[in-house]
């Protein structure tokens, strides 16, 4: 019988503070935890059927890892330790609850989403206008982080590009993920919000509540979520609204775990645009990126360094 109120924590890299912070809560709501070195994957109890794998040296490829849960049907939850230690207060408490949510849905205590910024409709937008050649869409999951910022540091911030970053992640890490992005020092990363203005060299970063468009006078709105978005934030739906609001992007696919983005990259493959992926030996994950190749849409594959030196050479 599968173990309900039974959770398996699998460390990758050495055990973590906030790691001790969600045991001593899980157990609090009831929760027996497991926990388990990387190295001892095959004595894992098979019975428990939510592992949550906390990752704090995500240079490790962890694709056996997954392989065997999954083979075992097994829920798997990611926290991201390197973000998760820097959280206090209200946001440490939300990361607390989403992962709660995680395991059982009567645990949820999600915020309200709020639409906001302009309500005015998408209109014929004008990038070279902005000073923009290309708009490439960087789509990530676990691992994407590290990635991203090894891809953004090849670049001098003065390129004719607008990035759109959208990450695998919960709300209550937007701030962090910014933060984290940041390191790379050449390409500004901004959570979108509404009234920020694109401009040449920038990275949004899209928000997890909130979903964005590009106005025609080249201003960020948001608006409501779909409800029924697989992951958060959407790569599939982020997609689409690009396309239709400037008709033409391309896509850049990094490590991550899931099926979200496969449909984005066919949409943005379809309309012409170009699509990329992280080579599989460089990935911490490469479901997404293998979906992609498999579909023969991938025109180029590497690791975030070469990735960087594609996107530049193919700027129009």
């Amino acid at each position: 019988m599968p173990k309900n109120n039974v959770v398996g924590l699998i460390h990758i890299g050495e055990a973590q503070p906030s790691a001790q912070f969600l045991i001593s809560h899980l157990k609090l709501s009831g929760y027996e935890v497991q926990q388990y070195e990387q190295s001892a994957i095959d004595d894992l109890d098979t019975s428990i059927k939510t592992y949550i794998i906390n990752l704090f040296d995500n240079d490790e490829n962890i694709d056996d890892l997954l392989n065997i849960l999954s083979d075992q049907n097994v829920k798997i939850i990611f926290n991201d330790a390197q973000i998760a230690n820097e959280l206090v207060g209200w946001n440490k408490n939300r990361w607390l609850r989403h992962l709660l949510h995680k395991i059982d849905e009567s645990n949820d205590i999600l915020p309200r989403v709020k639409a906001g910024g302009s309500t005015a409709e998408p209109g014929e937008l004008d990038l070279q206008a902005h000073g923009i050649k290309s708009v490439w869409l960087l789509a990530a999951s676990i691992g994407g982080p590290e990635s991203l910022v090894k891809f953004f540091k090849e670049f001098t911030g003065k390129e004719p590009i607008l990035f759109i970053v959208v990450q695998h992640m919960d709300s209550e890490f937007s701030a962090m993920m910014e933060k984290q992005l940041n390191k790379n020092e050449t390409v500004p990363v901004q959570l979108a919000e509404a009234g920020i203005k694109i401009k040449p060299g920038l990275a949004l970063l899209v928000p997890v509540d909130e979903d964005i468009n590009i106005q025609a006078d080249g201003l960020v709105s948001v608006k409501d979520v779909n409800s029924s978005r697989p992951s958060t934030p959407c790569i599939d739906d982020v997609c689409l609204d690009m396309l239709e609001d400037l008709e033409h992007i391309n896509m850049a696919v990094f490590s991550g775990m899931a099926t979200d983005g496969v449909k984005g990259a066919t949409n943005v493959f379809e309309n012409g645009g170009k699509v990329i992926t992280q080579s599989a030996e460089s990935c911490v994950v490469s479901a997404i990126a293998e979906e992609v190749r498999k579909l023969n849409m991938s025109l180029f594959d590497g690791d975030p360094v070469s990735m960087a030196e594609y996107v530049k050479e193919s700027i129009n």
